[in-house]
């Protein structure tokens, strides 16, 4: 009788959940709300971050989200058995706080029910003779709707200095102004000021950020004029340039909108997402201001994805960045820089959405890129491989003031296997009057003198020296210079360093860019400007004080045909062949438009042609044969097309 009574209860329970009429349930203690009905199942429990890297006596917060049949995610941290896998390392308690303890990696594990997830947790000796930390920038002002990175950087009893961005705590006393993320981005709520800190241990330092909410004078979308093929996604920005002269990226508060959705979608972000042939305008709106960009789509459907490396095995605890192509039915490929990532055993590897993969756990993981209900995949296996040795390159260098070095450490593991870690150790420089360096091993030279540069993993280092020479800038030089380019169009400018030695470098440190009239000519952190509308812009470039300008003229002419060079070519098999588009314009100018050009190949059997933003017009030879290489820019095509034969 009691059984009878209890499955009578049980179901009249489920028969009330049913209808609905009650409260979603919770744990005691207010926990996060219980797992969604049985008809939905457990798929995957992924934590997260996926790899971490803590001081000694410092904490780490990991999380645990379980993924379900129905597309549906909850938080299951506070419902999830926690473990390390040796708590003389690393512990971690019932709400997934991890805590180092000594030097050393160790990987957590999160199991609710039959399911597992891991992540890696590598306990360094940051904090050892920690004695400072200090901010940068220090007292930044941000305006409202935008972003700040944010540094952390550690000063050493020896002298030494280390990136703690990515290991500090930090945290803002007014969230409603502005809020920062466990990487030290900030980002502006609203007008007023915060304390940001950073905390390590027992040392601390704050700054106070100002969030302005300064008068805008016109804002800018970009890219501009580009002509894409179905199913890709492309991110637009929109920048704002304030009454001072000043421009920033927005993060938030603008309104995206595309003129035809049966083209192309625009989300809240900016993220385009092309649908069908024709044109639209996407158009960024904030407040009174708005500006639009003009896309072009072409027939050309995304067939398949090409993600590389197709087969790769990487040790546990470290990183392999992955990267995927689309393949059109046009001939063309393309870089796709927004597709969306995801691991098939969140327990073996985790992977972001740049493509970057992190082993927390020995197996193997389908790694599967997406674009446009297209899918690509490649295999990645984790082993339990332990590392024996790091080498950092280029060994014994020097580098003048002011400028900026990459540094790669390679790991040898106790298989014999060598693999780039540089993305999972932890960078340092003994010298931070001479060099700093951060974590992703780009150093930085201050002041005449020699620094070693050290690369840590858990226990095994590995190191080189560095030497800034007395060599400091006088100079920066803009190429191309005093350029005309049309409307709707791009150009890439490189600064280069002139020293007083005579040297020079394009290499410098902290250099940034400036356009005096953003709403004529827009130009990005990377170099690359945008042409808006008629008129004349200058352009600057400044590193360590130092200046170099050229002037850039946007004219008033449309495109009225394209050429392609060369007419005709003759390749190997195997071998590449570079083609330019040559824009012709109503004012009677030309002007290289390959990079906003949509490059197409009659049969791919014979060759395809590569699309910005890697390599745009680049035609690779796939076997013998003749094919006709087709270029269209905002509607107007090649006439004639170009004719590839290969041998």
């Amino acid at each position: 009788m009691k059984t009878v009574s209890l499955i009578l209860i049980v179901c009249t329970i489920s028969l009330l959940s049913s209808c609905g009429g009650g409260s979603s349930s919770s744990t005691s203690g207010g926990g996060p709300s219980v797992p969604p009905p049985l008809t939905a199942s457990l798929t995957l429990l992924q934590v997260a971050p996926g790899n971490a890297s803590v001081a000694a006596t410092a904490t780490q917060q990991f999380t645990a989200t379980g993924k379900y049949s129905d597309g549906t995610s909850k938080d299951l941290t506070s419902l999830a058995l926690w473990s390390s896998s040796d708590s003389s390392v690393a512990s971690v308690n019932n709400a997934g706080l991890a805590a180092g303890v000594v030097v050393g990696v160790v990987t957590l594990t999160a199991q609710f029910g039959a399911m597992q997830g891991t992540a890696t947790l590598n306990v360094t000796n940051a904090g050892t003779n920690l004695i400072a930390i200090s901010i940068s920038p220090a007292a930044p002002s941000v305006p409202v709707n935008t972003t700040q990175q944010l540094t952390a950087t550690g000063s050493y009893g020896d002298g030494s200095s280390r990136d703690l961005t990515a290991l500090v705590t930090w945290s803002s006393s007014s969230t409603a102004v502005a809020t920062v993320d466990a990487n030290g981005l900030l980002t502006a709520v609203k007008a007023g000021s915060s304390n940001i800190s950073a905390t390590l241990g027992s040392v601390s330092q704050s700054t106070t950020v100002t969030v302005t909410a300064p008068t805008i004078a016109s804002i800018a979308v970009t890219p501009v004029g580009l002509t894409l093929g179905i199913g890709i996604n492309q991110q637009y920005t929109a920048t704002a340039t304030y009454s001072d002269g000043s421009s920033q990226d927005l993060a938030s508060g603008v309104t995206w909108n595309s003129s035809t959705t049966p083209v192309a979608t625009v989300s809240g972000s900016g993220l385009v997402t092309t649908v069908g042939a024709g044109n639209t305008t996407i158009t960024a709106t904030v407040g009174s201001f708005s500006d639009s960009s003009t896309l072009t789509v072409v027939a050309a459907h995304l067939l398949s994805i090409a993600v590389s490396p197709a087969t790769t095995s990487i040790a546990l605890g470290t990183t392999q960045q992955f990267s995927a192509v689309g393949s059109f039915d046009d001939g063309s490929t393309q870089l796709l820089t927004s597709a969306s990532w995801s691991s098939s055993s969140g327990a073996v590897a985790s992977v972001g959405s740049t493509g970057l993969a992190t082993a927390v756990g020995i197996g193997s993981t389908t790694i599967t890129a997406a674009s446009g209900g297209v899918t690509g995949t490649a295999s990645l296996s984790v082993s339990a491989a332990t590392l024996v040795s790091i080498a950092v390159t280029p060994a014994n260098s020097s580098m003048a003031v002011g400028t900026t070095k990459q540094f790669t450490a390679t790991g040898t593991f106790s298989d014999s296997s060598t693999q780039d870690i540089s993305a999972s150790v932890l960078w340092s420089s003994s010298s931070a009057a001479t060099a700093t360096i951060n974590n992703q091993g780009a150093a930085t030279s201050i002041a005449t003198g020699t620094s070693t540069i050290t690369a840590t993993l858990g226990s095994v280092s590995g190191s080189t020296q560095l030497t800034v020479s007395t060599a400091y800038l006088t100079s920066i030089t803009i190429s191309p210079a005093d350029q005309r380019i049309a409307k709707g169009t791009l150009l890439k400018f490189t600064a280069t360093g002139h020293f007083s030695d005579g040297s020079t470098a394009t290499n410098l440190s902290g250099l940034s860019w400036k356009s005096s009239k953003p709403n004529i000519a827009s130009i990005r952190s990377s170099g690359v400007v945008h042409g808006k509308k008629s008129g004349t812009a200058t352009i600057s470039a400044t590193a360590s004080g130092v200046t170099g300008t050229t002037t850039l003229t946007v004219g008033t002419g449309t495109l009225v045909s394209l050429a392609i060079t060369p007419a005709t070519a003759t390749v190997t098999l195997g071998s590449t062949q570079q083609f330019v588009a040559t824009g012709s314009f109503s004012d009677s100018t030309t002007q290289d438009i390959t990079l906003t050009t949509h490059w197409s190949s009659s049969s791919a059997s014979v060759a395809t042609i590569a699309n910005a933003p890697s390599v745009g017009g680049l035609a690779t030879a796939n076997g013998s044969g003749t094919a006709t290489i087709g270029a269209n820019s905002g509607g107007i095509t090649s006439s004639p097309p170009a004719i590839l034969t290969v041998q």
